[in-house]
């Protein structure tokens, strides 16, 4: 077997969460970052983590579950983008007043209306003041 060369930046942060081994995971997919849940959920079922995947009915259950299991003392990440990102709002600022450590994954996206799946940041700029700690994975790079 060679060695691979590069990642895309959903399976790299998959990666990065398989090396952390949080103890929770809760995701809904959205379109860019669905591929994160995806790849992590391989990670649990062939037991590369000891963590536990929750498949949630949305994005605002996913952030649900992450501040339910801080709060209990558990390791808690999550992946979103866009939309995802909106539905999320009113219990990003929850877990942000409460100090809780969620790590979100967050592929920018232009917050759709009318419907576009383009690079841009209108979705964490929505955030940025939450202090809530996220890690930016960008669907194209940026030019600098």
């Amino acid at each position: 077997m060679g060695i691979r060369e590069r990642l895309s930046g959903n399976e790299a942060a998959a990666t990065a969460m398989r090396q952390i081994n949080p103890d929770v995971v809760a995701a809904y997919p959205i379109t860019p970052s669905t591929e994160i849940p995806q790849y992590f959920s391989t990670f649990v079922a062939n037991g590369s983590v000891d963590s536990d995947f929750v498949a949630v009915e949305s994005e605002h259950s996913a952030m649900s579950a992450c501040i339910g299991a801080e709060a209990a003392g558990a390791r808690a990440m999550t992946a979103t983008s866009a939309n995802g990102l909106s539905l999320m709002w009113e219990m990003i600022y929850i877990a942000s007043s409460l100090r809780l450590p969620i790590v979100l994954s967050l592929v920018n996206r232009a917050v759709s209306g009318p419907l576009n799946i383009h690079n841009d940041h209108s979705d964490a700029m929505g955030v940025r003041d939450s202090r809530l700690d996220y890690a930016i994975f960008r669907k194209q790079p940026r030019s600098i």
